[in-house]
């Protein structure tokens, strides 16, 4: 049921709660430090009392006045000598004679009965009091209230009750504010709460809604992104980024169907243009080369279908190959030796690899690359086309040149992109798909390398930079 509750609610119960807890845990400390405190202090008063009643009665001096807790004076043997404070008055017995002070009606209110026994004292109330006691020797002379008492020399003990009333009072004042503050003061934690997440998710609400209007035809769109510079604003530019690219790549995807269907119906259409004459002047057909016109256009067809499939498959691991260390030289070699014999004399072929140069991957995709690059080269070609490969510090570097026409400078990014042709060097005549470059930047950021067309004095000059094995 909490799994199914707002961010807000959760939030909101979580902090009141907490709230609650840790006000709960700091108003039972505050009741037990300020009952402390009262009893405390009561002690403090208790010995005081007991000391200035004990110098009192030593030195033959009138008992203080302001004495407020009960006390009762003991001669040696526990009988009871004086008494007083706000008890209920008790004339008690003994063989000296005792002078008890009547109190006043005022001071005996809601107070406990303490009945001293001869022989001993004791105090008994319900808030089971401490004594505090004061001893010394017997005075020749006490004078209270009138009375005067001549007892004989002898020990004397003083005992003083610190009362727990006021400590008592006092809980009874602060209780009634706690239970009322604490759940109280809780609950406006938890309404704060609310209030400050509800202001902090109003643009995520906000971000939501833009988000659910964008569709696949409204990829323009953008979500607001809050002034306010936290997580949320950042959350906003990161979707608004993330749109961007899921923009371009439909984009792409889009031009890349377009541009893929009308490579595709070129050579269809030609395929089919000659078979419907071929088939409408039968007896004025030359079958051998119609039927190579249509095997030409097949191949194309097929060379185009396996381009498109290879982009169609991205970078999943399972395309691509086995990966083992390659030796690039020797890729240059072979696929020199593969290609001389349909070059012919022009162009000529040269190869600039006198030492091994090994790269970790796939061999027959980076067989694929070079042999990409050495399609494009040749096609543009006039004289020669020369293939390098090298070490550096850094990783390998293979290079193709050619002495055609060159690549302007404001195409050099241009020309990797898929179905990309430079009117002045390229045309579907020339037998160009307008993939093999694509396809050979794909192979080299699977491999981690680069490729890039850089300066030449003439021609063209592509540089493919691989991490060493």
């Amino acid at each position: 049921m909490i799994g199914r509750l707002s961010t807000r609610l959760r939030t909101s119960l979580a902090a009141g709660l907490a709230a609650l807890l840790l006000l709960g845990a700091g108003a039972w400390w505050l009741r037990g430090h300020l009952y402390d405190a009262q009893v405390d202090s009561a002690a403090t008063e208790a010995k005081a009392q007991a000391r200035e009643i004990g110098s009192s009665y030593k030195y033959g001096r009138p008992l203080p006045e302001k004495g407020q807790l009960p006390y009762v004076v003991l001669d040696g043997d526990g009988q009871v000598l004086i008494m007083g404070g706000p008890l209920t008055t008790q004339h008690l017995a003994g063989p000296r004679p005792v002078a008890v002070p009547r109190l006043a009606p005022d001071d005996w209110q809601s107070v406990q009965r303490i009945t001293l026994a001869p022989g001993g004292a004791g105090a008994a109330n319900r808030y089971s009091g401490r004594a505090f006691t004061a001893m010394g020797s017997w005075s020749p002379l006490l004078q209270k209230d009138g009375f005067q008492v001549k007892p004989s020399a002898g020990p004397f003990t003083v005992y003083v009750l610190a009362t727990p009333f006021a400590a008592e009072s006092s809980l009874h004042t602060i209780d009634p504010v706690l239970r009322v503050g604490v759940p109280a003061a809780a609950l406006l934690v938890a309404l704060m709460a609310w209030a400050a997440t509800s202001r902090a998710l109003r643009p995520v609400d906000a971000i939501r809604a833009e988000l659910a209007e964008i569709g696949e035809h409204r990829l323009d769109r953008r979500v607001p992104v809050p002034r306010s510079g936290d997580e949320i604003a950042r959350m906003a530019r990161t979707t608004n980024a993330t749109l961007d690219r899921l923009e371009r790549s439909v984009t792409l995807q889009q031009r890349f169907v377009a541009d893929a269907s009308h490579e595709l119906r070129s050579p269809i259409a030609a395929l089919r243009t000659n078979l419907e004459v071929s088939l409408a002047h039968p007896e004025r057909t030359d079958w051998p080369a119609a039927t190579q016109e249509a095997l030409t256009s097949v191949e194309r067809l097929q060379q185009l279908t396996e381009d498109l499939l290879f982009l169609a498959r991205g970078t999943h691991p399972a395309t691509a190959g086995r990966l083992t260390t390659v030796d690039l030289s020797a890729v240059l070699r072979e696929l020199a030796d593969q290609y001389r014999p349909v070059l012919g004399a022009r162009p000529a072929l040269r190869v600039d690899a006198p030492e091994a140069v090994p790269v970790h991957g796939s061999r027959i995709r980076l067989h694929r690359l070079v042999r990409n690059l050495l399609d494009n080269a040749r096609r543009h070609a006039v004289d020669e086309v020369v293939l390098s490969a090298r070490r550096t510090a850094r990783g390998c570097v293979l290079e193709v040149r050619d002495d055609g026409p060159g690549v302007p400078p404001e195409d050099r990014e241009r020309i990797f992109e898929p179905f990309t042709r430079l009117d002045e060097a390229r045309s579907r005549d020339a037998g160009g798909s307008g993939l093999g470059l694509a396809i050979a930047a794909d192979i080299t950021a699977r491999h981690g390398g680069t490729l890039r067309v850089a300066h030449a004095p003439l021609g063209a000059r592509f540089v493919l930079e691989l991490p060493s094995a």
